[in-house]
């Protein structure tokens, strides 16, 4: 298996960083490693930089996320974060997220490889998690229906992903990259605009542009240039309070927990706005965003059928 190799290279090279020089791992003596939980437990902290999204992102309590981590640094015997910086990961524990990050890659690539050949009839769509879980899945079902009831199941990837080694049939990219020998759709280039919980879009509302200034902003790392952009197109100054966040579905997370505002594209996030979770105080205020691009395999999806499926996701859009 890559993942142990991976893991155990990693460790030799960092035999200086362990207790002993004559270090060994104090595993379970049935399996000799920790658990896979604990090792992508580690993963997703050190590549959220944050204990309650790495629990977002496997779907799991902040407590259950610092258990792992306990157990897993009792295991290896060494620590995984620098003394004084609770989230700031020693070089040990950077490259073995790292050489986890690349294993459990390897395992979803060989698993989507073997349930395709399983289940040929299903076919997979990769998007960028925002769009996937606000957009794409709400709609799937009807889409399924308007093309004839052909299975098509959602593949939610972060725009960080290796998505030139993701096993897809279909993608909707925001970057210039296309699979060789693909077919592609322009789908529309995203609109931002501010976005903020009801009451904090309301007291917006009353101060004008100039109280945008004095809020607190939310920016993904993974959307880089939106804010400027939406900011120019304000022609206000840039507020003192921004925050950085690592994926865009965090930023929006942040806002509609009442911590600030976000600038994102009101058609991405249309089921929060809908559900009035999220609201656009000054909607007539826009820059433009990213070029969404839908690719597929011709060999796998005809075009009549590529035409139909994005005829029924993109309504509206």
């Amino acid at each position: 298996m890559l993942l142990p190799r991976a893991i155990s290279t990693c460790l030799r090279r960092h035999e200086s960083d362990l207790c002993s020089p004559e270090f060994e791992l104090r595993l379970n003596p049935m399996s000799r490693m920790p658990s896979l939980r604990a090792l992508e437990t580690l993963e997703a902290v050190v590549r959220t930089g944050n204990i309650v999204a790495a629990a977002d992102d496997l779907c799991v309590t902040p407590g259950a996320v610092s258990k792992q981590l306990g157990q897993l640094q009792e295991a290896i015997d060494a620590p995984l974060f620098e003394k004084g910086h609770r989230l700031r990961p020693t070089a040990l524990a950077t490259e073995l997220a790292q050489s986890v990050g690349a294993g459990l890659q390897q395992i979803r690539n060989g698993w989507e490889a073997a349930s395709r050949k399983g289940e040929r009839h299903v076919l997979t769509l990769a998007a960028n998690a925002t769009l996937s879980v606000h957009w794409l899945m709400p709609r799937l079902v009807d889409a399924q229906a308007a093309t004839g009831g052909r299975a098509i199941r959602v593949s939610a990837l972060h725009t960080t992903d290796d998505w030139q080694s993701a096993q897809f049939d279909i993608a909707i990219l925001r970057t210039s990259w296309r699979p060789e020998g693909w077919r592609h759709r322009e789908i529309g280039v995203e609109r931002l605009t501010l976005l903020a919980p009801p009451e904090r879009a309301g007291a917006l509302r009353a101060t004008g542009l100039a109280g945008v200034e004095a809020e607190t902003i939310f920016a993904a790392e993974t959307r880089s240039g939106e804010l400027e952009g939406w900011i120019e197109a304000a022609g206000i100054k840039r507020p003192a309070a921004i925050r950085s966040a690592p994926h865009f579905y965090i930023a929006a997370q942040a806002a509609i927990s009442g911590q600030g505002c976000v600038i994102g594209p009101p058609s991405v996030l249309r089921d929060l706005i809908d559900q009035g979770r999220l609201v656009a105080p000054f909607p007539e205020i826009t820059a433009q965003g990213a070029t969404l691009t839908a690719v597929f395999d011709p060999d796998r999806c005809k075009a009549a059928f590529i035409d139909k499926l994005f005829e029924a996701l993109f309504r509206g859009f």
